[in-house]
């Protein structure tokens, strides 16, 4: 009990700091989340994400151990290997969780406690790393509530609010803080620590980076560089320089071999190109080119900034002291800024929205920086970093009471300028309805094709994770401890499960459900099956299913593609109607054709004045134009026909304006004619 008391009374402050953070997602988040069995709340978030980090779990808990790699998953895409890493499931506690199985419940999520611990910590080291750069002591009670006041704005972060339930694993914002706090507090500690304790400490940052989510990996990393820097100004010897780098890169390095990020099937593809950073967004908001891109580290972190630099300017002597006694920190606080800089802006350089130049680099460069081509979210270092240490030395040149102010004046501007996202989550989850069964799949016959052990695998036609049956489908294979042949993971190479995924259906499995959506009706009469119609899904079986009635057979294969699912350029989409003005261009959505003869026909107005094509080709590379018999030209109406002998990867069909007389395409039907 007296230790307990003695820990209580030395880290109370930073203790408090935690509450914060705690309190905070509490208000936003209420407590329902944090129900480890309640799972729906994930499943019914519009965005696929979040049921793809709690499925990936599911599978990956499913899937038998195949030693060396712990972290391969067997199920989420039978028979192949993949990895949980690439699930974005937060691997340690995956693999942690995987090993309690046996007494967790069937049904089991912990990304809402997960989220609870982020906000916690996010306070706990946000307060701790202001009050060292404050230079607050433990028995300064204004300042140190002043520490947690400023914590508030690091609580507040925008990338830790956004991404929490978008993207989980990257709200873990407090690996940074914790980055920072080892390199700050403590690293300069009156006793300071070996080269021994050093590399533990930069040893498990590595283990944290690699088992939470790959985008630390460089963050983190690049605040260690900066600790390097410092110790090498110091001139402590070269082992107290490398051999922190040395232990960080070998034990991310051994985790990832564990985990089996480099054995994963499907896994590891990138891009080619680097989603960059405008600087000027990490105080100006809405410079971001997409989402991805949107960077801006929150009103208070830009109102801490100013009130430090007005601060700096006030107390000149008191700060010129300060920085001379810390030259070797702020040096490498620079380099940390540079080297952030440059890794988060890509090759593109933008800044207040304007495109100042582009480097060109070497393609090996390209495809090792392309790993992480959404590259802008490594500014959120500078954003963190600026805030903490704007926080801190408002701390430090303001008076206790002043401070105090000051800084609650900072931690609310961050809340307002962050209203409409928090004011999003909190209605969102507050609302009794987010929390209910809203799964498609309500006909009580899917319960007995579980229970009947006729199947044990669940397959999907082709690939397409955007459907929106896939994941009620996908939700309900993992639940009845069967496999699925398609999942979405990060850095997924989509062309080579597109084949692969076609290819399976070369050879049909009686222990096999196989689920036909949306244009994979097409290739119905392709396949020997007896098929099947629940809620209004179209599935195939080797052998009769016992107690369902087969669905009826059509003469001719037809479906409609959704125009609100295309890509339009001077026009506008609807369900109903796309309309293309002048140099207007529409481009449908991607479907995967299986060989045979088609019809496409396409009715609305204005195609006298249009040009129409269908073509096809896997991502990034060459696309085909194919060639198409027009059987019935009209404006109000277009038929054309085509024939394949192999599969038609992301086929599209195309409508351009040729002048200024308005096209309207009120539909699009495809028709499998041969």
């Amino acid at each position: 009990m007296t230790k307990t008391k003695a820990f209580l009374q030395k880290h109370r402050w930073s203790l408090t700091g935690a509450l914060l953070g705690a309190l905070v997602f509490l208000v936003l988040y209420g407590v329902r989340v944090l129900d480890p069995v309640c799972v729906d709340w994930i499943l019914n978030n519009p965005s696929p994400d979040p049921s793809q980090h709690y499925l990936g779990w599911v599978f990956y808990r499913r899937s038998g151990w195949h030693l060396p790699y712990l972290g391969a998953n067997y199920s989420a895409i039978y028979p192949y290997r993949t990895s949980i890493l690439y699930t974005d499931s937060i691997p340690l506690l995956a693999v942690v969780c995987k090993l309690l199985g046996g007494v967790l419940p069937a049904r089991f999520q912990y990304l809402g406690l997960w989220g609870l611990f982020c906000y916690a910590m996010q306070g706990d080291l946000a307060q701790a790393l202001i009050a060292r750069i404050g230079g607050v002591r433990p028995q300064d009670t204004a300042k140190n509530w002043a520490s947690v006041l400023g914590a508030g704005v690091l609580v507040l972060f925008p990338a830790l609010n956004i991404r929490m339930f978008a993207h989980t694993a990257l709200a873990a914002n407090w690996l940074v803080l914790l980055a920072l706090w080892v390199w700050l507090c403590a690293e300069q500690s009156e006793n300071r620590p070996s080269t021994g304790k050093r590399c533990l400490w930069w040893g498990v940052l590595g283990l944290l980076c690699a088992g939470i989510h790959l985008y630390y990996l460089p963050m983190v990393g690049m605040v260690l560089v900066a600790a390097c820097v410092q110790r090498g100004l110091e001139k402590r010897g070269p082992a107290a320089v490398v051999l922190p780098i040395v232990s960080f890169c070998a034990v991310a390095l051994a985790e990832l071999f564990v985990l089996g990020a480099f054995a994963a099937n499907f896994a590891g593809y990138s891009n080619g190109y680097l989603s960059g950073a405008d600087l000027a967004n990490l105080f100006v908001p809405g410079l971001g080119a997409s989402w991805e891109q949107e960077v801006y580290a929150g009103l208070g972190t830009t109102a801490a900034v100013v009130l430090a630099l007005a601060g700096l300017l006030v107390q000149r002597k008191k700060a010129a002291e300060f920085f001379r006694r810390h030259t070797h920190i702020v040096i490498a606080a620079v380099v940390l800024l540079v080297l952030d800089a440059v890794a988060s802006m890509g090759n593109t350089v933008t800044f207040g929205g304007r495109t100042l130049f582009t480097v060109p680099i070497p393609q090996v460069l390209m495809d090792f920086w392309a790993m992480f081509s959404s590259c802008a979210r490594l500014a959120w270092l500078a954003g963190m970093l600026l805030a903490v240490a704007a926080c801190g030395l408002v701390l430090r040149f303001w008076n206790g009471a002043a401070a105090a102010v000051l800084l609650a004046v900072c931690a609310a501007a961050q809340g307002f300028g962050l209203r409409t996202e928090l004011a999003k989550r909190y209605t969102t989850y507050h609302d009794a309805a987010y929390y209910e069964d809203t799964t498609q799949l309500t006909d009580p016959a899917w319960e007995q094709l579980a229970a009947s052990g006729q199947f044990s695998r669940l397959a999907f036609a082709s690939f397409d994770f955007e459907h929106d049956d896939f994941w009620d489908l996908v939700a309900f294979a993992a639940d009845h401890g069967w496999t699925s042949n398609s999942f979405y993971m990060g850095h997924m190479d989509g062309n080579l499960a597109a084949v692969t995924l076609a290819g399976e259906m070369n050879t049909l499995a009686p222990d096999t459900l196989y689920a036909f959506i949306d244009e994979d009706e097409l290739a119905r009469s392709d396949y020997a099956l007896h098929y099947y119609r629940l809620d209004g899904i179209l599935l195939g079986s080797v052998e009769p299913i016992h107690g369902l009635t087969e669905a009826p057979a059509v003469d001719i294969p037809a479906h409609t593609m959704a125009l609100q699912k295309s890509s339009v350029i001077n026009g506008t989409a609807d369900a109903d109607t796309v309309t293309l003005n002048e140099g207007g261009e529409l481009l449908t959505e991607a479907w995967m054709l299986f060989p045979g003869s088609y019809r496409v026909t396409l009715t609305g107005s204005g195609f006298d004045h249009s040009y129409i094509y269908a073509r096809h080709g896997l991502i990034n590379q060459e696309t085909y134009k194919m060639e198409v018999n027009f059987t019935g030209i009209a404006p109000d109406e277009m038929v054309f026909e085509f024939s394949t002998g192999e599969p038609l990867y992301y086929w599209r069909t195309a409508v351009h304006a040729l002048d200024d007389t308005p096209i309207a395409v009120t539909a699009i039907k495809v028709e499998k004619v041969g």
